[in-house]
C-alpha cells in the first residue's frame, strides 16, 4: 500500500473526468482541477504551519470545498474533526476543547456558533476564503505526498451513553479496506455515480459513497439538505446509479407526487441503514420501480460497510442485514465472550483493518471496547442457520431516531440538570416518521415546573434532534421489586395514555 493518493492517479489516468459536482452551488470539479486544488491548500496549510498529526475542527455542510478539504488533509497527514453543526454552542464548545484542533473552518451558515466558542486563541478561517485561496493561487504545492496508512484522517464524535462524546478514530487502512469491501459488494466501476445527501459528521457522510467512488474514479453529486422531490429529480436527471437513504428518507421520497414520475432505471442500488429497515419498504420500491434496496449494517467505530444483504435475498431473508462483507472476520458472542450457535442471541463482535485504533484521548474506553483485536460492538444479534444475521437490540439502550442515534443517558443527564427535576427515566418507541422517537418520565421537586418550561431548557442544552417527543410529570418512577425503575410499568402507562387520546 505505497500509495492511498487516489486523486493524483485519476488526475493523471482521466484528468478531465468530473469527478464531484454541487448541485446547491451549480459547480463542478475535474479530478485534475480536484489534485490541483488540494495542492494549493496544502501550500496554505503548510504556511500557517499546520504538521502532520494537528487537528482540522469543521462547522460545515458538505461541498465541493469540503472535499477539497479532505484531499488536502490526507496528504499533509492533518485530522479531519467533522463536527455536527446542529449541536449547540455548549455542546460544540465540549468537543473543541477534547481534540484541541490548530484550525476551525465553518460555513456561512456556522458563522455565529464558530463567533460564539469561547476559545479565544483558536484561529478561524471561513470556506469562502479556503476557496479563494486555492482556486487564485499560482504555486502550488507539486510534490508527491505519502499518505501513510495508519495515519488518522477523521475523528468522528459519536455520544455515549454516560453523554461523554467519543472521537472515534479514523485511518487510511480503515479507508482503504471499507472503499474494497464497498465496492465488491456492489461492484462500483468508474462509470458509477451517486448523489450524497447525508452529514458530513457522520462517517455514513464520507465511507458509505463518497470516498469508495472517489477510490474508483467515478462521479459525486453533492445536495446539502435531503429534500425528497429535489432529489428524486436529481437522481432521474442525471442517471445515477446508487443512492444511500435512510428507511425514513425513502418514505419521504416515495409519499411524493414526483415519485410517480420518474422511472430511475439507471439506479441499480439504493443501500439503506442507520435504522432497521422493513421489509415492506424494500417489497415497495422494488414493485413500484424495480429498484433493489440493500440493507447492511455499519457503525462509526468500524467500517462503516460491515454487513450487507444481497439483493436477491431480501424476499428470503426479510428483516436480515446480511452477511459479513469481504476483509473482516466476525463472530457472536455470550457474556462470556464464547461463540454461541445459530438462533442464539449474542453480541457481535468484529476484526479487520476496518476497525478503529481506538478512541481520541480515551484509552479506557478503547481497552473495554477492543479485546485482543476484536471490535465488540454493543449491538445484540442472531445469526440464522444460514449464517445471515438479524439485529435483536442495542447493548446500551441506545434508540435511532431520522438516522440519528440517541443515548437515554445523555437526555437523562440534561432533564435532571433542570432545577425542580428529581429523577428522569427515557424510554424509546417505533414512530411512523422517524422509526423512533423518546419518552421522556420525570418527577419534579416543584409542581410549578411544567412541561414547556422543561422543553425550553432542552431548546438551550440540547440539540433538537435529541429532544423527548412525549414529556410526562409523574409523582413517582415506577419500581421493581429489586428497586430498579420498571421500564414495563411505565410502557403500560404511556399506552394507556395513548389509549385514552
Amino acid at each position: 500500500m505505497g500509495t492511498l493518493d487516489w486523486t493524483a492517479k485519476w488526475a493523471d489516468y482521466t484528468p478531465e473526468k468530473i469527478a464531484i459536482t454541487s448541485y446547491d452551488a451549480n459547480e463542478s470539479y475535474s479530478y485534475s482541477d480536484l489534485n490541483v486544488y488540494a495542492n494549493r491548500l496544502a501550500q496554505k496549510f503548510t504556511d500557517l504551519q499546520l504538521e502532520e498529526g494537528d487537528r482540522i475542527a469543521v462547522l460545515s455542510e458538505h461541498s465541493l470545498e469540503y472535499i477539497v478539504l479532505f484531499v488536502t488533509c490526507q496528504r499533509m497527514g492533518v485530522i479531519i474533526v467533522p463536527i455536527n453543526y446542529r449541536l449547540s454552542v455548549k455542546e460544540t464548545s465540549k468537543l473543541v476543547l477534547d481534540c484541541t484542533p490548530r484550525l476551525l473552518i465553518y460555513s456561512k451558515n456556522n458563522k455565529l456558533k464558530a463567533e460564539q466558542l469561547p476559545n479565544s486563541n483558536l484561529k478561524t478561517i471561513h470556506f469562502d476564503t479556503l476557496k479563494y485561496y486555492y482556486k487564485n493561487t499560482k504555486n502550488p504545492i507539486n510534490n508527491p505526498f505519502y499518505i501513510k496508512e495508519d495515519n488518522p484522517l477523521f475523528i468522528f464524535y459519536t455520544s455515549g451513553t454516560t453523554g461523554a462524546p467519543k472521537g472515534v478514530i479514523y485511518t487510511n487502512k480503515m479507508l482503504f479496506w471499507n472503499s474494497l469491501n464497498t465496492s465488491m459488494q456492489l461492484g462500483i466501476t468508474f462509470r458509477d455515480s451517486t448523489i450524497n445527501t447525508l452529514p458530513p459528521y457522520h462517517t455514513s457522510g464520507w465511507n458509505i459513497f463518497i470516498t469508495p467512488l472517489l477510490h474508483k474514479g467515478a462521479h459525486i453529486g453533492m445536495l446539502e439538505k435531503f429534500d425528497a422531490e429535489k432529489i428524486l429529480c436529481l437522481l432521474e436527471l442525471n442517471k445515477t446509479t446508487l443512492f444511500m437513504a435512510l428507511p425514513t428518507m425513502l418514505l419521504m421520497m416515495q409519499k411524493t407526487p414526483v415519485f410517480k414520475a420518474v422511472n430511475l432505471k439507471k439506479l441499480r442500488y439504493i443501500i439503506s441503514g442507520g435504522e432497521k429497515v422493513p421489509s415492506e419498504l424494500v417489497s415497495y420500491w422494488k414493485n413500484e420501480k424495480n429498484i433493489y434496496i440493500r440493507p447492511g449494517y455499519g457503525l462509526t467505530e468500524a467500517g462503516p460497510s460491515i454487513t450487507s444483504l444481497h439483493h436477491k435475498m431480501t424476499a428470503l431473508k426479510p428483516n436480515s442485514i446480511g452477511k459479513p462483507n469481504f476483509y473482516l472476520e466476525a463472530k457472536i458472542v455470550n457474556k462470556d465472550g464464547e461463540i454461541v450457535e445459530p438462533n442464539v442471541v449474542g453480541e457481535l463482535c468484529i476484526k479487520g483493518n476496518i476497525v478503529t485504533p481506538g478512541y481520541w484521548n480515551n484509552s479506557v474506553k478503547t481497552n473495554n471496547k477492543i479485546k485482543k483485536g476484536w471490535l465488540y460492538t454493543g449491538d445484540f444479534v442472531v445469526s440464522d442457520v444460514d449464517g445471515f444475521l438479524y439485529m435483536k437490540g442495542r447493548k446500551n439502550d441506545m434508540y435511532i431516531s431520522g438516522g440519528e442515534n440517541i443515548y437515554p443517558q445523555e437526555v437523562e443527564t440534561q432533564l435532571e440538570a433542570i432545577e425542580g427535576v428529581k429523577k428522569a427515566v427515557i424510554l424509546s418507541i417505533t414512530d411512523d416518521k422517524w422509526g423512533e422517537c423518546g419518552i421522556a418520565f420525570v418527577t419534579i421537586k416543584s409542581k410549578s415546573l411544567s412541561v414547556q418550561q422543561i422543553r425550553t431548557f432542552l431548546n438551550s442544552n440540547l440539540v433538537s434532534f435529541k429532544h423527548p417527543k412525549y414529556i410526562f410529570i409523574l409523582d413517582q418512577i415506577p419500581l421493581t421489586a429489586l428497586g430498579k425503575v420498571s421500564r414495563k410499568k411505565l410502557y403500560n402507562y404511556f399506552n394507556s395514555i395513548k389509549s385514552q387520546q
